[in-house]
């Protein structure tokens, strides 16, 4: 086994395909993974990368194969194209189910509704794509949540945008950004840690543009109650950012505050396990 660090803000397995079991249409399961997998001679359920279920027949490794196997797989491999050293991704489900998508198309399908997620407007649309992401890369929701925050702070910042209405109107936060930061802080201000509940339960949050020129990058939003996001726009600011670019105190007049960053407590790297068939 190797581990490597992913591509993507997402940890996973992944088989390494060689071609001679290519060309008989099975899947050999290296020694580190048999834990995953029956003890005994069964048929087991396959789930694709759609949801459907199909029934393929296994063989542990007490087979007189001398090794653990799925058959069944000509079809998968020709529908993906799979190639000598390709990887593909496993996941493992309840119900003893198993997952297996080419790496190539799992990562793209990820990528495809992560550009998608930063356009959607609708909260209930940013939902589902959040329990999409959670379905597809077999992940609790409140971990892609956190993975969403670390590829949006290793994004290249980009100028805010100004809309034209009646004046000139600096863009709002997308969103999907906010929704990050609501479950990533739980509405509680970087500085001063107060929120409270609104009428329909959700936590009160303003959120503050550190450069209001500068566009909508996770180094340039803080989370902030109203009273502190008052003293930004009126009190005598001073700014203090660490070497990565991220403001680390603030200064209120002659008030100094800590500021409490998110990337402190979330997972800053991210690795997947390439098992050799």
């Amino acid at each position: 086994m190797e581990i490597v660090k992913s591509q993507i803000p997402f940890e996973y397995k992944t088989i390494k395909t060689t071609i001679g079991r290519i060309k008989k249409g099975l899947l050999a399961i290296p020694v580190s993974l048999i834990d995953f997998f029956p003890k005994e001679k069964k048929n087991i359920i396959l789930v694709d990368e759609k949801g459907k279920e199909e029934e393929k027949k296994f063989t542990p490794y007490q087979d007189s194969s001398g090794e653990s196997r799925i058959y069944g797989l000509k079809e998968f491999y020709n529908k993906y194209s799979i190639q000598d050293g390709d990887e593909i991704v496993v996941q493992f489900y309840d119900e003893g189910k198993i997952k297996l998508v080419p790496e190539k198309k799992f990562s793209n399908n990820i990528e495809v509704i992560e550009k998608e997620i930063e356009n959607v407007e609708n909260e209930s649309e940013i939902e589902n794509k959040i329990n999409l992401l959670s379905r597809i890369t077999n992940t609790p929701k409140e971990e892609v949540i956190k993975s969403e925050f670390i590829r949006l702070s290793t994004e290249k910042s980009q100028e805010r945008k100004v809309r034209k209405v009646l004046s000139n109107t600096k863009e709002g936060v997308p969103p999907f950004i906010r929704k990050i930061l609501l479950e990533v802080y739980q509405g509680r201000c970087q500085i001063s840690n107060f929120t409270f509940l609104t009428k329909a339960g959700v936590p009160f949050f303003e959120i503050h543009h550190i450069n209001r020129k500068e566009g909508h990058h996770l180094k340039n939003l803080l989370v902030v109650s109203p009273n502190v996001h008052a003293e930004f726009t009126y009190a005598n600011v001073g700014h203090f950012f660490d070497k990565e670019g991220w403001l680390r105190k603030v200064k209120f007049n002659e008030e100094e505050f800590f500021v409490r960053q998110a990337i402190d407590f979330v997972t800053k790297e991210y690795y997947k396990e390439i098992h050799f068939e």
